[in-house]
């Protein structure tokens, strides 16, 4: 049997202006979709000659290429998670950093969707006056994506195999053999082979983000068993230790049509451990 995303792959460019946005899961097969694939393009091939991660300017981390323990602490419980930097340097150096220098604390999960993901770390949900803005703010800098598209089978997965019928329909022929890689490739994305992405399941921590290299300080923490519509879109960068059912239980939050939350799940703390984490495993967390 041939398995596809159905209905995950984004055929049309979906812009919300200042929105770090986790795009929600597939809508059902019946629904009506208005699809545009953008014009083929070669895809540039991968340089594995650079080094990762890349020298950036105006930067205030650094990158760290070790796994860090850090605890969220909210005011519905502790979340202690691992960070590994072996898979996104970069991404681990920003997350150590605001948390270093309390970027994070008295911020909200501002965007909780049962089944899905929990997402936080807008410097804007500090202000429940700005509630109209939370999902906007970030730490007035951004920094490249981490992610090798070889890790989800993007570079070999056809854009034809892993859309819906009514999708294929629309594609032409050109897209058709076009990968998923070489598709987003022509979105503006880029990928590395530098590093071995972790895997985009429940229990993992990931960057939010509103298009591509355009992660900041938000953050999303996924409940669901997988989510194939995310894949080569987000950088994972850590996985839930201890506290799943914490997380399990902001997601069920009662929330407003935004899916912010109407009782406010406040971050009070991020602790960074010292020393060596033991046992990082990337299997679904339990609690």
């Amino acid at each position: 049997m041939k398995t596809t995303y159905a209905l995950v792959i984004v055929l049309v460019a979906i812009v919300i202006a200042g929105w770090v946005y986790i795009q929600r899961p597939a809508p059902e097969a019946d629904e009506v979709l208005h699809l545009a694939a953008p014009e083929p393009t070669v895809a540039a091939a991968i340089d594995d000659t650079k080094a990762w991660p890349p020298e950036l300017d105006n930067l205030p981390f650094e990158p760290i290429r070790t796994v860090v323990q850090v605890t969220i602490k909210t005011n519905k419980g502790d979340i202690t998670v691992a960070l590994d930097g072996s898979r996104a340097p970069l991404t681990v150096g920003n997350f150590v950093f605001l948390a270093q220098e309390n970027f994070y604390d008295g911020t909200a999960f501002h965007r909780v969707i049962p089944d899905f993901m929990i997402q936080g770390g807008d410097p804007l949900s500090k202000d429940p006056a700005k509630r109209d803005q939370h999902g906007t703010g970030g730490p007035n800098y951004t920094f490249p994506d981490e992610i090798n598209a070889a890790s989800y089978g993007l570079d070999k997965l056809k854009l034809s195999d892993a859309v819906a019928p009514q999708q294929l329909e629309q594609l032409t022929p050109e897209a058709r053999e076009m990968t998923v890689q070489q598709f987003y490739e022509a979105q503006g994305y880029h990928y590395t082979a530098k590093v071995d992405s972790l895997p985009l399941k429940r229990g993992m921590l990931a960057m939010a983000n509103s298009g591509p290299n355009t992660n900041g300080s938000q953050f999303f923490i996924i409940t669901a068993s997988e989510v194939p519509h995310l894949l080569g879109k987000h950088t994972p960068f850590g996985i839930v230790q201890q506290g799943m059912d914490v997380v399990d239980a902001i997601s069920k939050a009662e929330t407003d049509e935004r899916d912010n939350p109407l009782d406010p799940i406040i971050v009070e703390d991020v602790v960074v451990h010292e020393g060596p984490v033991p046992g990082l495993k990337t299997e679904n967390q339990g609690s």
